[in-house]
């Protein structure tokens, strides 16, 4: 069996575009296996237009009957980790399915990870602003930098997931 590794580095906020990429490589005859540190790993297929669900481990372990109602439903669990992404061909696909890649529970799931995500970062950058002393360095400005442009794209992702999903917030 012929395998095939490419390297893409996707975000938090970037869950979408990975669920993109992986339904093109099926597309193209590559059949996600698995991933580590932006390494995505691919078996040779037949090209079939499958689509992948990318959900966050905590929420399915949170609700085991989700999971469970995803296999039922002829969903293959691929990859466990921090996410878990399910695939299902697009020609057994029921309209039930379409329950489980509604926008709002897209939303709900993305929402979550970016709250924790956020204050992770702003923590980080509360420990930066502590440790200044009289003296400023060249060190301390490169951090905060980094974490204005790493807060900066989640606020931009955040943006861009609500407008994509259409949440309304009541």
């Amino acid at each position: 069996m012929i395998n095939k590794k490419q390297f893409r580095i996707f975000t938090i906020v970037d869950l979408d575009k990975k669920e993109e990429y992986l339904h093109e490589m099926h597309l193209k005859g590559w059949r996600y296996r698995t991933s580590r540190f932006g390494f995505f790993y691919f078996d040779q297929c037949q090209p079939d237009n499958v689509i992948y669900c990318i959900y966050d481990s905590r929420f399915l372990k949170k609700y085991k009957h989700e999971l469970q109602d995803f296999r039922n439903r002829g969903w293959e669990l691929v990859g466990a980790g921090s996410c878990s992404i399910l695939r299902k061909s697009s020609s057994d696909l029921l309209s039930e399915d379409q329950v489980y890649m509604s926008n709002n529970l897209r939303w709900e799931v993305m929402r979550s990870r970016l709250r924790s995500c956020t204050a992770t970062f702003l923590g980080g950058l509360v420990v930066c602003m502590s440790l200044i002393k009289e003296e400023l360095s060249v060190s301390f400005f490169v951090i905060f930098l980094l974490y204005a442009l790493l807060i900066s794209y989640l606020i931009y992702g955040f943006f861009r997931l609500k407008r994509k999903y259409q949440v309304d917030e009541q």
